[in-house]
């Protein structure tokens, strides 16, 4: 028939010297996505190859499970076409910033502790012909990236992009952070409703297995009478007396995070957190009744399937612009944090540590019942604890 033609590929999948390989790990958030469709726009756009690992740290060793291990990052169907016929593997991410979950990840990769696969993780990004590194996660992979490093005898610029329902890195807001505390306050928000027309107590467990500020912003944005932290050991006095102000109210919202006495839940058959404080408040007098419900509500994930909202997505997009900028400069290690619109800027791996505490501005925030010997309790021993 005549009809059939050849194209060229188009300029934006030309080969380049500068190969950038994107590391996705650590636990889903919302924004995974955006921030592969902002490294693969920014990118492009700058003349450099983006590549996307399948599975995180684990498609740089042995214990790799999908094929292909690699796969090059386009934007549109028709580079991908282009690359495709050429034996490429490629994925277009053109209409992807909104997806929830990411296609570049697996569970948390615990072979990455040892040292032999870090080395061999090392090896495969060299012989690969990668060029620069960026790790896009939370807390573990950031620690995943500087374990990495030091095993390169050369070591290639690096960047690290958080993203993190947890939010607990110092000096940074994390993608996809405000995404959960929206979904979060909602739910909490829809059981304090519930609350308020049954007459009940809801215990409420949420994210937070040591930060706990997705529970923290979730509690205070949706109102809960009480939020419980991680890291809190509550005495006996102070529970009898959240016990005996529960008693008293009508209604009420009680927001605990997940890490709440993990250890101690450990030993009790990993009951849940909510439900270990539920039973604290029964052996305290607060028991469960038809006059009154006390009902210990378990952790959902529910979170982990969210889509970005876009205000994260617009974080991505700075963090990916600030990156590329920092590594056009020659900067070896570029950290891009968003505070707000006027607090931006990039900093070294080393500059970024681990924060889990409560900040002294939202002390008073923690409850709604009045708790004097609570409050003095958190005020004395937990205020703002941070990890090196």
């Amino acid at each position: 028939m005549g009809n059939a033609f050849e194209f060229g590929p188009p300029r934006s999948v030309a080969a380049s010297d500068r190969r950038i390989l994107a590391v996705f790990d650590g636990g889903d958030a919302p924004g995974y996505a955006s921030v592969a469709v902002a490294l693969t726009e920014e990118g492009t756009r700058r003349g450099y190859e983006v590549w996307a690992a399948a599975e995180g740290f684990r498609s740089l060793t042995s214990d790799f499970v999908s094929s292909p291990r690699f796969e090059r990052l386009i934007v549109g169907r028709q580079e991908r076409y282009a690359l495709l016929a050429k034996g490429i593997p490629a994925r277009s991410m053109g209409r992807r910033v909104l997806d929830a979950g990411s296609d570049f990840r697996s569970e948390r990769y615990p072979g990455f502790h040892e040292r032999d696969r870090r080395r061999e993780a090392a090896e495969t990004f060299r012989s690969q012909g990668f060029t620069h590194l960026v790790c896009v996660g939370g807390n573990g992979t950031l620690e995943g990236a500087k374990a990495m490093l030091a095993e390169f005898a050369v070591r290639p610029p690096v960047a690290f992009v958080n993203v993190s329902i947890d939010n607990d890195l110092a000096g940074d807001r994390a993608i996809g952070f405000l995404s959960g505390v929206e979904a979060g306050a909602t739910i909490a928000r829809g059981l304090s409703e519930d609350a308020y027309t049954h007459k009940r107590i809801y215990i409420l467990e949420m994210m937070g297995n040591r930060s706990g500020r997705h529970a923290l912003h979730c509690g205070v944005a949706a109102r809960a009478h009480l939020i419980v932290l991680p890291f809190f050991k509550l005495t006996d006095d102070v529970v009898v007396e959240i016990a005996q102000a529960l008693s008293r109210v009508d209604y009420a919202l009680v927001v605990v995070a997940e890490g709440y006495e993990a250890e101690r839940r450990k030993t009790m058959g990993g009951i849940s957190a909510s439900e270990l404080f539920r039973r604290q408040l029964e052996d305290a007098g607060l028991k469960d009744g038809a006059s009154k419900r006390v009902i210990a509500e378990p952790y959902s994930r529910f979170l982990r399937g969210l889509r970005p909202s876009f205000i994260d997505v617009s974080a991505a997009y700075l963090k990916a612009s600030l990156l590329f900028s920092a590594f056009d400069l020659g900067r070896m290690e570029a950290v891009p944090y968003v505070l707000a619109s006027n607090d931006v800027g990039v900093r070294s791996l080393q500059e970024v540590s681990r924060e889990d505490g409560v900040e002294p501005a939202f002390l008073p925030l923690l409850e709604r019942l009045g708790l004097p010997r609570f409050q003095a309790l958190v005020g004395e021993r937990f205020v703002f604890r941070s990890l090196p």
